[in-house]
């Protein structure tokens, strides 16, 4: 059993109670029956946010539920003024109050009303927050993510560079693999681990293309993700990135990667600023949908990038807001996923998650 979600189940039940009247009227009994139809993990694999006294990580779970009401004793006529009683106390809550209380919705269903009984439909959230200091959570199961694509889910990988201090070999999960079309004159990448600041660096602005949009192509460093020394052969997925940059210039991920010559990309720009997705498709580039041009990212400040990539659908997403979702004239196709930077030689990346869409 997930302790969370019991934990969860209990606080709704106690919550419902709390907004109900607390007088039953003599001669009356009431039931209430909350009847749970899905949980979910909150936030990103259930991770909502640190807590800062005490220090530790804020988890939660998503329940949709519907209350069933039911009144016995008495006269119909009671027994109907006490539910109309019972189901306005429910509906007619101030809406902050409702927020604080963890409820993100309740709605009467209509069809299920009668003079002794009634359901109502209710999104409520539970924050379980830490008693005794902890670590903030560094290892999260992507797979407890939202999912509002039509697949199933499946975990595939997930490194925090943190864990990998002490490693003999910390970037032997990962392969450098820098895109052949860089400008001539342009750097080799320097992909290093940095053990004292925790996190992945790539410090050469290695750069193909120019770094506005006027023309598709963005050639780039590029560090590929390789468990095992296996790389994945995904189209369909969901990933997520955590980076930060002193630089203003390209920072994002290649996926669907053939090879050299074959991938797609999304890419992020702070200088020009843009987010765009795009392909090389037998060495010819091309930007797919129409890119976001008045977003970029904030300089010297961690971010979390998520991409959700399926069929003809790709979407990006910074920080938990929508930039862009494009859709492209043919499906994405199967190939591997890493890191991508382009004319950034100040990138730093934090942490790698994927799920796969099944």
């Amino acid at each position: 059993m997930d302790a969370l979600s019991d934990l969860a189940l209990t606080a709704l039940d106690d919550a419902v109670t709390g907004l109900l009247p607390g007088a039953v009227p003599a001669g009356l009994t009431r039931a209430v029956r909350v009847v749970p139809g899905e949980i979910r993990a909150a936030g990103l694999g259930g991770y909502i946010g640190a807590h800062p006294d005490p220090r530790g990580s804020i988890l939660g779970r998503r329940v949709r539920a519907t209350v069933e009401l039911g009144v016995t004793g008495g006269s119909d006529s009671d027994a109907s003024g006490y539910l109309n009683q019972m189901v306005r106390s429910l509906l007619t809550q101030e809406q902050g109050e409702l927020r604080r209380e963890g409820f993100y919705h309740i709605a009467l269903d209509p069809e299920n009303l009668a003079a002794r009984s009634a359901r109502l439909n209710l999104d409520f959230e539970y924050r379980h927050l830490p008693t005794t200091s902890e670590g903030v959570i560094d290892l999260l199961d992507l797979s407890l993510d939202v999912n509002l694509t039509p697949y199933g889910m499946r975990y595939r990988f997930d490194v925090a560079a943190r864990s990998l201090v002490g490693a003999a070999q910390p970037l032997a999960d990962f392969q450098v693999a820098d895109d052949p079309d860089v400008d001539a004159g342009s750097p080799a990448s320097k992909w290093v681990f940095n053990a004292g600041q925790q996190r992945i660096e790539q410090n050469a602005a290695v750069v193909g293309g120019p770094l506005d949009l006027s023309q598709p192509k963005k050639a780039g460093a590029q560090l590929l993700w390789r468990p095992g020394g296996q790389g994945f052969e995904l189209s369909r997925f969901i990933a997520a990135v955590d980076f930060e940059s002193d630089s203003t210039d390209g920072v994002g991920a290649v996926f669907a990667r053939e090879d050299g010559e074959s991938f797609w990309y999304f890419l992020a720009s702070q200088r020009n600023p843009y987010h765009l997705f795009g392909r090389k498709d037998a060495g010819v580039y091309r930007i797919v949908g129409t890119p976001a041009t008045d977003v970029g990212f904030a300089t010297g400040s961690r971010h979390v990038l998520i991409l959700i990539v399926y069929d003809q659908t790709l979407i990006a997403e910074l920080d938990g807001v929508r930039t862009l979702q494009v859709a492209s004239d043919v499906p994405v196709t199967a190939g591997e996923i890493g890191f991508l930077t382009h004319g950034n030689g100040q990138a730093r990346f934090h942490r790698a998650r994927l799920i796969e869409l099944v």
